[in-house]
């Protein structure tokens, strides 16, 4: 639990930037480090087509002005290609990002995605690091290589994705020591092996699922107040097939759920009393682009 400043102790009036889908658990990896505890057993409480279309079909009414795709491993959703054809069809289109591990992207996969790049689509593919063993370390054996094909795949196709690095120490980078590590996993990603990327986007580690006691997080009063009015949830929510939550980080948590559609949850006050919310506090960390 965090304690919070009498004044700053829940948000209300926020505003809908941001729509996180998260689609489902079922993953093809078991990371170490995963938020969720996802694996290929878990393939309940996926979402359905006609749900995920509802969320945004409600979130664009409301002005919202980007959209995630994310699980779990989104590739294993079986409405992907039918919700990706419907989403490109409506007559306003928002920028959508898909979240994956990238060890599943085939070129039939690239040459789909290919097809959204002028309306907006893009892909950020999760990467420990830029060498075999660290990435392996938290993902499994042989997860780098297919990782490395899937980018290979998306640049054959015009597509360089963004690269998601999770800083497991818990601490946050200096902008410096982030523009120094992008730089690193640029070159080498290009120099070792031909592959181009976007950028990188460097999440700060949550104690939290498989990796729950690996860091620890305490929010002062100083950092609660300083950042009460910019964390994610003043701006977004995440829907899953359980309704709707203030983040994408708590959709598995029960206490935290806000209400089953997109009006009541934005209507009622947010109580950021979770244990994650201590690594937003102390971190700053923002899950969108």
């Amino acid at each position: 639990m965090i304690t919070f400043p009498e004044s700053n102790n829940a948000i209300s009036n926020r505003r809908l930037d941001e729509l996180w889908l998260h689609a489902l658990y079922q993953c093809n990896l078991e990371c170490r480090h995963c938020l969720f505890s996802c694996s290929p057993r878990r393939d309940d409480d996926q979402m359905s087509l006609l749900e995920a279309q509802e969320y945004v079909t409600d979130a664009v009414s409301r002005g919202v002005k980007a959209v995630y795709l994310t699980g779990g491993e989104p590739l294993l959703w079986p409405p992907l290609r039918d919700f990706l054809r419907w989403y490109y069809e409506q007559p306003q289109v928002l920028p959508l990002t898909i979240l994956t591990n990238g060890t599943l992207i085939t070129p039939e996969h690239a040459g789909l995605f290919s097809g959204f790049l002028p309306g907006g689509l893009s892909l950020r593919v999760s990467l420990e690091c830029y060498t075999r063993e660290n990435h392996e370390d938290y993902r499994g054996s042989g997860s780098f290589a297919k990782a490395l094909n899937g980018i290979r795949n998306l640049n054959g196709v015009g597509i360089n994705p963004t690269i998601a690095y999770v800083n497991k120490s818990g601490g946050s980078l200096d902008e410096y020591s982030a523009r120094l590590l992008e730089r690193d996993f640029r070159v080498r990603l290009w120099e070792d092996y031909g592959l181009e990327i976007e950028s990188l986007k460097i999440i700060g580690a949550y104690s939290k699922g498989r990796f729950s006691g690996q860091v620890e997080m305490a929010a002062s009063t100083e950092q609660i107040n300083e950042r009460i009015e910019t964390v994610q949830c003043n701006y977004g929510v995440a829907a899953s097939r359980d309704g709707v939550y203030p983040c994408p980080i708590l959709v598995d948590v029960p206490p935290a759920r806000l209400a089953s559609s997109l009006d009541d949850a934005l209507a009622g006050m947010l109580e950021l009393n979770h244990a994650p919310c201590a690594s937003c506090f102390c971190l700053g960390t923002t899950c969108g682009n």
